[in-house]
């Protein structure tokens, strides 16, 4: 848990030197060895966890509502607006974000809400779905807008989690609603924003 918290707090710090691209390059090869190493002493962690597809059917259906409610959403904000709909980074960011969607969607539900869900068993599902979204949204600070997105994001998938504990679904859509986050209501190319041109 502590090791997710130093996570978040490094991500804000490495946002702060515009370095966003060297942060999700470590984080993902020093959680990746992380994960390995731990399925490699108990392999039914990897199940637990929610690195599973015995479910996926099952844990589709209000993740993919949801994910159709918000692109619909913001492509109507990205219309009104006068946002760009497509650029040249599109089709490889929708092949490399959802696999840091997925370490994130680990970190957020696996490492961190099923722990503070173990850490206050008498706290009711709310508790543990605001202060999990909460953590998020801190972790995407100083970025106002992405906060409050995160934050609501959290809200929705937690649930989701604790559902059906299904990390590809969440993580996936996670990347993808990132990637047009950041191009329809953000206005920023996010390859640009992590790696520069």
């Amino acid at each position: 848990m502590g090791a997710v918290v130093v996570t978040g707090l490094s991500h804000v710090v490495f946002q702060t030197f515009d370095a966003k691209g060297f942060f999700i390059a470590l984080a993902s090869v020093s959680w990746g060895t992380y994960i390995g190493w731990r399925v490699w002493q108990n392999p039914g962690l990897w199940r637990r966890w929610g690195f599973r597809v015995d479910n996926l059917y099952a844990s589709l259906f209000w993740p993919t509502i949801l994910f159709l409610l918000t692109m619909v959403s913001m492509a109507v904000f990205a219309i009104t607006f006068g946002r760009d709909l497509w650029n040249e980074h599109i089709i490889i960011l929708l092949l490399l974000y959802p696999m840091w969607g997925v370490l994130q969607q680990f970190l957020v539900q696996a490492l961190g809400v099923a722990n503070l869900r173990n850490l206050f068993p008498s706290a009711g599902l709310g508790f543990v779905v605001l202060l999990g979204a909460c953590l998020f949204s801190v972790a995407h600070f100083p970025e106002g807008w992405l906060m409050l997105a995160t934050g609501i994001m959290g809200c929705a998938f937690i649930p989701c989690y604790f559902q059906h504990r299904n990390l590809w679904v969440l993580g996936v859509y996670h990347g993808w609603l990132g990637t047009f986050f950041y191009l329809w209501v953000l206005n920023q190319d996010p390859w640009i924003a992590a790696f520069g041109r």
